[in-house]
């Protein structure tokens, strides 16, 4: 029987269903995820160069080039609330962060699901990056003073087991910082009311996608794992991600529709705290 990951609630609502996932709301605590998620064999599949994952950051100049601004914005909020320390980047991929984080003077260490991806992180940027999914014994108590997962939390299958295991490691006053797509946000809710309608909801992704979490939710989640929320950062998903290139939006009347209707939401959501993506700055509770 499937189960709330937060609540563990049996109820659900089906808001939509996906590229062959069924994609619920728990009547319970609003948790948002995919009921039937692909087993561990077809996630090492979806996370390979084989099936294309990443393939870009080998050789691509320009995506390397848009990751890279990404790492480096990632590090500036870390760095509004802590300027050095040890450090684990969970979900890592080719260690664009860390190696970002290691030039100014962070102690950094890596873990990524993708074996292709962590290769890369090892051989050409020279990283301590460990390949697999954090276990109770992949490192010892209290390594790090700060744990970050940059649009990881979404992806991971047991998303409140991991984060128990992730307060062992942290060091007594450390940090968890968790950046991920905000359900909550004014676009997500705003299109979710039509997505019925239109059999179509962007926001989700599965079925790497298996959570969406809003602030709310998350911060539940993390607070239950021994953490307390000192800070929420809200932003944006750059716009063509989310509705691709302007030379597009005008491909179809109903296109143009959409896109005139929710891109101003998504640009003037993170000034008003509901934007379609947020970080989370989590410390770790005193025992």
């Amino acid at each position: 029987m499937t189960r709330c990951n937060l609540c563990h609630a049996t109820e659900f609502e089906l808001l939509i269903h996906k590229d062959g996932c069924d994609v619920v709301r728990c009547q319970t605590c609003e948790l948002i995820f995919v009921a039937n998620p692909p087993t561990d064999e077809e996630r090492q599949r979806l996370y390979s160069f084989d099936a294309g994952y990443h393939t870009e950051l080998q050789t691509d100049a320009e995506s390397n080039a848009f990751h890279q601004r990404e790492a480096n914005a990632n590090l500036a909020v870390l760095r509004r609330h802590v300027k050095a320390g040890r450090l684990l980047d969970i979900g890592c991929s080719t260690g664009l962060f860390l190696q970002a984080a290691r030039d100014i003077g962070w102690l950094g260490q890596g873990l990524e699901y993708s074996a292709d991806s962590s290769a890369i992180a090892r051989e050409q940027h020279g990283l301590t990056v460990r390949t697999g999914e954090l276990k109770p014994d992949t490192f010892a108590p209290a390594s790090f003073d700060v744990v970050t997962l940059w649009d990881v939390i979404e992806h991971v299958p047991d998303p409140q087991g991991t984060l128990q295991l992730i307060t062992d490691i942290v060091a007594p006053g450390g940090l968890l910082v968790l950046k991920t797509p905000d359900a909550g946000g004014w676009f997500p809710q705003a299109s979710l009311r039509l997505a019925r309608r239109l059999d179509f909801w962007r926001h989700a992704e599965p079925p790497g996608h298996l959570y969406q979490f809003s602030q709310r939710t998350l911060s539940a989640m993390v607070e239950k794992a021994g953490f307390e929320v000192v800070a929420c950062h809200s932003h944006r998903i750059p716009i063509p991600y989310s509705f691709g290139p302007a030379s597009t939006w005008v491909r179809s009347a109903k296109w143009f529709v959409y896109c005139a209707a929710f891109i101003p939401m998504t640009w003037l959501g993170p000034f008003f705290g509901r934007g379609d993506d947020m970080t989370l700055v989590c410390r770790k509770r005193a025992a």
